[in-house]
């Protein structure tokens, strides 16, 4: 069984779509976690029609307490030998739990798979809506990290590589890794892909149409805060500093520090962030890693 975990505040007028496409899913032993975080509006009545027609929908209410904890009250009712984390504004395609599940079936010692994601604004199922990224260049961006433990992580640390929709965990490395961390309310759930790494976990990216995560861009999307959300991973990070240099991987630590520096030059009006912002910029980030010197930049840039 494949537990999908769906936190929920105030997107009673969106979570139709997300449970729609979780009951076309193609793979269909799964049970459907959706936790109210608190919401106002008609979060609780809409999931209400869903479960009268489908007993495979749970559904739970707590105080506001941020989606952190909304998905950890998940994980402790959750059966699954999978987990699911989705948002209550998004989707996935109709084949995403089966394929990824061939997946785990194919690679025995795999704990997390992961594919890529396309971006919607109105409609999930209209695919020419369906664009790469709403910033900068609308081009792949995920990196398709694989492998486990230390020799992913200065790759996993140099920033968030795949949307928290797009992996299937298996239940045994999200134990492994603890529960969410619900102080956190931005970049959270880059945290938990990163205690994932740092708790071993074996990576594979599959990238496969049919599987995609689909997300969707609107006016209230939280990413869309780029100050907050620069500043909450920023402070995650500092906080990571301690647990990187048990490792000892001095690359992972490095590539750490430098972020940490970046991301808070992201957040104040000078040359850094402009270079930082990719876009036009991005010519010579390439020209500088084909000359092999990035390295030396970085250490310049990084003063």
């Amino acid at each position: 069984m494949i537990s999908i975990i769906v936190p929920c505040y105030n997107y009673g007028h969106l979570i139709a779509d997300t449970i729609r496409s979780v009951q076309q899913q193609t793979y269909t032993d799964w049970e459907m976690i959706i936790v109210d975080d608190g919401s106002d509006d008609n979060t609780a009545e809409v999931v209400q029609g869903f479960i009268g027609q489908d007993n495979r929908i749970q559904f739970y209410q707590q105080q506001n307490a941020g989606p952190s904890a909304a998905r950890n009250l998940a994980l402790q009712k959750a059966k699954g030998d999978y987990i699911q984390f989705l948002d209550a504004d998004d989707c996935i395609e109709e084949r995403k739990l089966e394929i990824q599940l061939s997946v785990f079936q194919n690679r025995h010692e795999a704990d997390i798979v992961y594919g890529s994601v396309r971006y919607f604004r109105k409609n999930p199922a209209d695919k020419n809506e369906w664009l790469y990224t709403y910033w900068g260049v609308n081009k792949e961006w995920m990196p398709g990290i694989c492998g486990s433990g230390n020799k992913i992580l200065p790759a996993a640390l140099k920033g968030s590589f795949a949307h928290i929709s797009c992996f299937l965990f298996r239940r045994a490395v999200v134990n492994n890794a603890g529960g969410w961390d619900t102080r956190k309310r931005a970049a959270e759930d880059y945290l938990f892909v990163l205690k994932c790494a740092l708790a071993d976990a074996l990576f594979v990216y599959h990238n496969e149409p049919g599987s995609y995560a689909l997300v969707r861009w609107h006016g209230s999307n939280a990413s869309t805060n780029t100050a907050w959300i620069h500043e909450g991973e920023r402070q995650m990070r500092i906080e990571l500093i301690p647990v990187l240099e048990k490792t000892g991987n001095k690359e992972a630590i490095e590539v750490n520090d430098n972020a940490i520096k970046a991301l808070g030059y992201m957040n104040n009006k000078t040359w850094r962030k402009k270079l930082l912002s990719g876009g036009p910029f991005d010519w010579l980030k390439k020209v500088l890693r084909r000359l092999g010197l990035e390295k030396a930049a970085k250490r310049i840039f990084y003063k």
